[in-house]
């Protein structure tokens, strides 16, 4: 695989991890029902 396609794919990796989190902060239930299950299991 070419050196180019590698970082691109790194690149669009990246992106999606940070965009991620700031997509479910646009549905606050969501993250509050997230937040108690992590703290349930624990």
């Amino acid at each position: 695989m070419p050196a180019l396609v590698k970082r691109l794919l790194w690149y669009a990796l990246m992106a999606a991890a940070l965009a991620l989190p700031f997509a479910a902060y646009l549905q606050p239930q969501f993250m509050v029902d997230l937040a108690n299950r992590i703290m349930l299991c624990t």
